[in-house]
């Protein structure tokens, strides 16, 4: 059981590390979409779909593989949820990378809210999977993370009150804050079972 959650655990580094440099790297180094005003799931379509698409595979694996890893622990019942909503979110990602549409044609009125639905569910599985997962690292890592998380919300509820016209931003904070957490808690998985041969998870100390 050992080998399989290191094993795992190094997936899940690996795809959400890789998800997550090809978002920076397409907002960094690309002038066709604005990082600003449009989400970073506007690359699924046009001459970076093949990029991207990956990108949501890959990272919706490396969630799963990191959902799995953190199940074989079976510390209680929490440990249950935590999996289960980051196994939801590595889904969406997963789904993402089948069913994206082009904004810009507008398929439908549908294919937009199918979208929006989908990005919800993620932004609400996955950085609460994460606070469910650093609850077991110790207090100063799960404040961290919730201050993070905190500040990206707000960021995104202030673009939609003041119509700042920068949901773009907004999303790519609370990404950020995700996927560092993920791969965080996927290295920090990796080092116990190979330092202790356990692979049991018990409370880590600040």
């Amino acid at each position: 059981m050992t080998d399989r959650t290191r094993i795992l655990a190094l997936v899940a580094a690996l795809g959400v590390a890789y998800f997550g440099s090809t978002i920076l790297l397409l907002s960094l180094l690309t002038a066709d979409y604005n990082p600003i005003t449009q989400a970073a799931s506007d690359y699924g379509v046009g001459r970076f779909a093949l990029e991207m698409n990956l990108g949501f595979l890959i990272g919706g694996i490396g969630l799963v593989s990191l959902a799995l890893a953190l199940f074989l622990q079976r510390t209680g019942p929490t440990s249950r949820v935590r999996s289960i909503l980051l196994v939801i979110a590595g889904l969406v990602l997963v789904m993402d990378a089948y069913f994206n549409y082009e904004p810009r044609r507008g398929s439908s009125h549908l294919a937009r809210n199918n979208s929006r639905f989908w990005r919800l569910i993620f932004f609400i599985t996955a950085p609460i999977g994460m606070l469910l997962v650093f609850r077991r690292f110790g207090r100063s890592k799960f404040l961290t993370t919730l201050v993070a998380l905190i500040i990206g919300f707000l960021f995104l509820v202030a673009n939609a009150v003041l119509s700042l016209n920068a949901g773009g931003l907004a999303e790519r904070i609370l990404l950020l804050v995700v996927f560092s957490s993920a791969i965080a808690a996927s290295l920090t998985l990796f080092r116990i079972s190979t330092d202790t041969g356990s692979s049991t998870l018990g409370p880590v100390s600040p």
